[in-house]
């Protein structure tokens, strides 16, 4: 049997994927600008450092002793945990544990990314890396879509709350 989904489990349910989504399309800007013509994206970077000399001599020239590894962990744990958030929520959808993986996994985002020496706020971002910072645009949409959930979530338990206390009240029998 088919639960229907109500108007409103819909449009959280988009919200929850809005971040996720966006981390992803956010991968496939420019990962910076230099010398008047763009460096590839980050997911190419990424996945295809090799290929990509151009854009790690410039990142060497801001950052000693900079590797393509170090990227691993902020992109690949990130990448990997955003597949299981958007599954989670397209199983579960709009639920209190949805939203709080949600919004660890935006908090986990931005430790990484700000931790990360390459895509931090840095020298570098006057060239314009704004693939980074649109990046961390969406693990702290998570975050706040995550908060407004669970507080709207709070404010209906209490309120549920509230109507028991008084029907238990008024009717002692």
């Amino acid at each position: 049997m088919k639960s229907k989904l109500s108007k409103s489990s819909i449009i959280w349910v988009l919200l929850f994927l809005c971040a996720p989504v966006l981390f992803f399309i956010f991968q496939f800007l420019p990962y910076y600008h230099a010398g008047g013509g763009p460096l590839p994206s980050l997911a190419a970077y990424f996945w295809l450092p090799e290929t990509q000399e151009q854009a790690t001599e410039f990142l060497a020239l801001f950052y000693q002793n900079f590797r393509s590894n170090d990227l691993i962990t902020a992109l690949l744990g990130t990448q990997f945990t955003a597949v299981i958030i958007m599954i989670m929520i397209l199983i579960l959808k709009d639920r209190a544990v949805t939203a709080t993986a949600l919004g660890c996994w935006g908090i986990f985002g931005l430790y990484i990314f700000l931790t990360t020496r390459s895509l931090t706020f840095s020298p570098v971002l006057v060239y314009g890396g704004i693939a980074s910072l649109l990046m961390l645009l969406s693990f702290l949409i998570a975050v706040v879509v995550s908060a407004v959930y669970l507080f709207l979530v709070y404010r209906k338990y209490k309120n549920n709350l509230s109507i028991l206390k008084t029907e238990q009240i008024n009717d002692p029998a």
